[in-house]
């Protein structure tokens, strides 16, 4: 069995305990937390150290002495209805003032009054100082806004720990490299910093520059959290500078987009889309001279992907640039660890394990354990296509000194996380699909789509996200492209195209499925012989007469009530299809939220029909999921899923239909759906993963199709070497 690739906290407190922990769970590496410091004497715990840099904050006297240099914030105030020709507005109403001070450099300049109700630029006004802006010669009953640059006064990640934790130390406040004069301290500081600190040898960036808009009500209550978000990468600087080297100007009202900061579920102007990748360009040269200065001497740089990620985020076209040795995420999901483990330009992947060990992240014994589980069984399954090479876990190891039951539940992960590792090692995992993913974003947000984190299952998200997760664990290379990768691009490389996002957003598409160039791509890829799946509502945008502008592909269409005088047949489901073979279809909640799916060409495989508005009513029901023929390839269409085995038996059937590659199914297959099956092929080796709580029995299908019956234990993975088609099972892993 490996030992290592695992780092744990420590502090100058707990130097002995930390030792102890270092012995039992096999850990290779220290690092340091929040609030707490690294021992003196590091090189006692013979193994790697890192230690959190913050390159943009925690320098308080030169911040204290510059406040030039702050960063800024695009912020937009609330509504307000004028009843009168004369309207005052505060700026900062609803928001935490210990955050941000209102930034009136040049503000005649960039800010912008508007009149949401026309949507026109309003320009009479004045700033009156004070946080208030009057308008006059306004229209009687018309909503108003202001757009306008804040200083940030708190770094917003600490404004959360300080009250959480009840911090009394100083508070930071985040500078801007933006500034040359600036940028030019922060490379000094941190050479300097180097120099003090010879015995640590991974320095742990957290993150870099800008970090994604979060906007406080209160010290802990947030209004706003989005962690894609460029509102914080704004000032009257960066907007110079974006003008001065692209020769366009860049307005607050591009990036603000009427209040909905031109969020990632927005499709953003064409100013914004460059302004997004503007930022990311300058921010991966400057993170680069942060980077090379630790190689200078002699130490690894490792970017915690979370605070401050905002323009080096790991699928920026720029991120390989930057030289990172590594990357360190949080994953708790199929999802999120696929995310991590597929990030190129580093040399090794990390992922933070749940849960920090913070009393109020970890209160108990048995809440950590549960807490830990929950979090492994999440990832496990998605490390099973390809691994990231580290795990770790941050806070306090004194929290948890008495946690017998969580230390144990430790080491059982550490050392499976070591075998899973030791027994793919670089191997690629035997896939039978290509599949490309396609929204708006593409590779940006590759396994990041539909939330608002990486993951987010909430709200409409929920029915998209079974899709990710299937693609995470099943047998499929997947890359995730742009619609302009689409029209540019060679999809001949592709076997099925996916089309996966929340209606009327920038991963399902929008309005982008006006462009004839799109649709008419994607149909030629199909009538050529290629797969197309769509869920929700693919291609949908009100446009010529239709909305699913693919439903000839699809074979079918959206009653969005402009077709009610059409008398449509009632719909006849067509029973059995390969696509539900071997799929326990009562398990499977469809989204009821999609409504109005009738069939054109389509056949249709599973439907529903409202209580009040049942079969045999005019043009009644939705349809669920449905199949189509499109010249020589084919379609799939799915209302969306729940995430469950069941489901994800289902896409992986899609998937093979869609290609026309049903005869692969039963090879390296297990009939189980809560029994994953993969194949190594330079290991020679299988493994079969029980990913749920009960024991399990299964039929196998070997690489050749030889079948035979695996019992696995809950939980288990069992790895099974390739000898001349005869299995024979070498060992197993489980987690009591």
């Amino acid at each position: 069995m490996q030992k290592g690739r695992l780092t744990i906290p420590t502090d100058e407190t707990y130097v002995e305990g930390t030792k102890k922990f270092i012995t039992y769970w096999n850990a290779d590496a220290v690092r340091d937390c929040d609030g707490v410091s690294l021992p003196k004497d590091v090189k006692q715990f013979k193994t790697d150290v890192y230690k959190a840099y913050f390159i943009v904050r925690e320098d308080h006297e030169y911040a204290k002495a510059h406040p030039e240099y702050w960063q800024n914030t695009a912020l937009i105030s609330e509504r307000y209805t004028a009843k009168s020709d004369v309207l005052e507005i505060d700026l900062l109403k609803n928001t935490f003032k210990e955050a941000f001070s209102v930034n009136a450099e040049r503000y005649r300049e960039f800010w912008q009054v508007i009149d949401r109700t026309t949507g026109q630029i309003h320009e009479d006004w004045e700033y009156l100082g004070n946080d208030v802006v009057r308008i006059t010669s306004a229209k009687k009953y018309h909503e108003y806004t202001v757009n306008f640059f804040a200083k940030n006064c708190w770094d917003p990640v600490q404004i959360y720990n300080y009250h959480v934790n009840n911090w009394t130390c100083d508070k930071d406040v985040d500078l801007d490299p933006v500034y040359p004069e600036a940028l030019e301290h922060m490379l000094f500081r941190m050479e300097k910093w180097l120099k003090e600190n010879p015995d640590v040898t991974v320095v742990r960036f957290t993150t870099f520059f800008y970090n994604f808009l979060i906007v406080n009500v209160t010290g802990i209550k947030q209004r706003i959290w989005d962690w894609h978000n460029y509102a914080m990468t704004a000032s009257p600087a960066m907007f110079d500078l974006f003008e001065k080297e692209t020769g366009e100007k860049m307005t607050l009202e591009n990036l603000i987009g009427g209040g909905y900061y031109s969020n990632r579920f927005t499709v953003p102007d064409e100013t914004m889309r460059k302004y997004v990748d503007f930022v990311q360009r300058k921010c991966a040269e400057r993170a680069k001279k942060f980077v090379d200065l630790c190689h200078k001497y002699g130490k690894k740089a490792l970017m915690f992907d979370g605070d401050h990620r905002v323009g080096v985020e790991p699928y920026s076209p720029y991120f390989p640039s930057i030289g990172l040795d590594g990357v360190v995420g949080a994953p708790s999901s199929a999802i999120y660890a696929q995310q991590v483990a597929n990030i190129k330009g580093v040399k090794f992947t990390e992922g933070r394990l749940n849960p920090y060990f913070f009393p109020n992240e970890c209160p108990g014994d048995e809440r950590g354990t549960q807490i830990l589980y929950s979090c492994w069984d999440g990832i496990r399954r998605g490390l099973m296509k390809k691994p990231i090479d580290r795990i770790g876990f941050g806070g306090y190891l004194k929290q948890i000194e008495n946690y017998e039951k969580l230390k144990v539940a430790i080491k059982n992960v550490c050392d499976e996380f070591r075998s899973i590792r030791e027994n793919i090692g670089e191997n690629k995992c035997f896939t039978k699909a290509n599949v490309a993913v396609i929204s708006y974003w593409g590779r940006l947000d590759t396994f990041m789509m539909n939330g608002i984190f990486v993951d987010d299952p909430r709200q409409d998200g929920f029915y998209y996200t079974a899709m990710l997760t299937a693609l995470a664990i099943l047998p499929v290379d997947v890359d995730f492209i742009s619609f302009d990768d689409v029209i540019n691009g060679d999809l001949n490389k592709y076997d099925v195209l996916v089309s996966d996002g929340i209606p009327g957003t920038s991963f399902q598409g929008d309005k982008c499925w006006k462009n004839p160039e799109l649709t008419a791509k994607i149909r030629e890829f199909v009538d050529n012989g290629g797969g197309f799946v769509g869920v929700g509502e693919p291609s949908g945008y009100q446009y010529q007469g239709r909305y699913i502008q693919l439903s000839d592909v699809l074979g079918v269409e959206k009653e969005c009530n402009f077709r009610h005088f059409e008398k449509r047949d009632d719909m006849k489901p067509i029973g059995n299809h390969f696509i539900t073979d071997g799929v326990d279809m009562t398990k499977i909640a469809f989204n009821s939220n999609v409504r109005g799916m009738y069939p054109l060409t389509a056949s249709v495989i599973k439907m529903r029909y409202d209580e009040s508005y049942p079969y045999g009513w005019q043009n009644a029901g939705h349809i669920d999921l449905a199949v189509n023929e499109y010249g020589k390839g084919r379609s799939v269409y799915l209302s969306g899923v729940a995430s469950c085995n069941e489901s994800f038996r289902l896409i992986y059937n899609a998937i093979l239909w869609a290609c026309g590659k049903e005869d692969e199914k039963k090879i390296v297959y297990s009939e189980n759906s809560g029994v994953d099956a993969y194949y190594y092929a330079n290991g020679e080796k299988y493994a079969l993963i029980n990913s749920t709580a009960e024991p399990q029995c299964t039929e196998f299908y070997d690489k050749w199709g030889y079948k035979s019956i695996i019992e696995l234990k809950p939980k288990e993975i069992k790895w099974l070497l390739d000898a001349d088609s005869v299995i024979k099972q070498t060992k197993s892993t489980e987690i009591e």
